[in-house]
């Protein structure tokens, strides 16, 4: 069986409780993984990544399939400036 995979990234400031997601990339089962989850956190600056993982190509039924994290993109803040 075919699984169709889905990348998410998220602006995340744990200082100031922010948790949102930005974009959704289809992946490209042919090419590597990790590099194109590298490429969608450079992109976006994005701290975390998550890949999701489905059945059928709607994504009607998906479970977490994989998260990345990127240290050099995290905010940096220490939340005095909100």
């Amino acid at each position: 069986m075919k699984k169709y995979y889905l990348a998410v990234t998220y602006e995340v400031c744990e200082h100031n409780d922010i948790y949102l997601d930005m974009n959704e990339y289809n992946i490209d089962s042919t090419k590597d993984l990790d590099e194109q989850i590298r490429e969608f956190a450079m992109v976006d600056v994005a701290p975390l990544v998550k890949v999701y993982e489905a059945d059928t190509s709607d994504f009607k039924d998906f479970r977490l399939y994989k998260e990345y994290n990127f240290k050099e993109y995290e905010c940096g803040c220490d939340g005095s400036e909100f």
